[in-house]
């Protein structure tokens, strides 16, 4: 009887380990090959990667030493755009709430505001409309963490 019931626990055990040992495999293996596509964007560019993070379908890498973003917009994975701090002024994070409710955010983004005659570049962190499952205020804490880490470069 304990050999049965040990047999069954351990059949059940599999039955609901499996997928999700499955998925995490999976999930880690697509993370590693974008994280390896924007290493060889970089390094095409002769750029060099400090920081890099995946957030939603957006990634972010940072070279500090040429002061530069490459990141890839939701979506397009494999289309990395590069953001050249010195051609910026300032950054600044941009937090659109719902009218009805001032606490639930529904847009957020960092926002690069150009010097001169340059495009003004956004980073979108999350948007309501999107596909995107996890909480919003996971992602403003994301983006907070690159605005400190962006805002220096940019005031030098």
């Amino acid at each position: 009887m304990d050999t049965i019931s040990l047999i069954l626990g351990l059949g059940l055990l599999a039955l609901f380990a499996i997928p999700i040992i499955y998925l995490i495999l999976k999930s880690n293996a697509q993370t590693s090959k974008v994280k390896q596509r924007a290493y060889d964007f970089a390094t095409q560019n002769k750029l060099k990667i400090d920081e890099f993070e995946q957030v939603g379908n957006t990634i972010i890498a940072l070279d500090v030493s040429n002061k530069r973003i490459i990141f890839s917009k939701a979506g397009s994975e494999n289309q990395f755009e590069i953001i050249d701090l010195t051609q910026y002024a300032t950054i600044q994070l941009q937090q659109d709430l719902q009218t009805k409710n001032s606490e639930k955010i529904q847009f957020l983004a960092l926002n690069f505001a150009a010097k001169q005659k340059h495009i003004p570049k956004s980073i979108c962190f999350y948007d309501e409309a999107g596909n995107d499952i996890i909480a919003p205020e996971i992602r403003l804490q994301q983006a907070r963490k690159w605005e400190t880490k962006i805002t220096p470069l940019i005031a030098a």
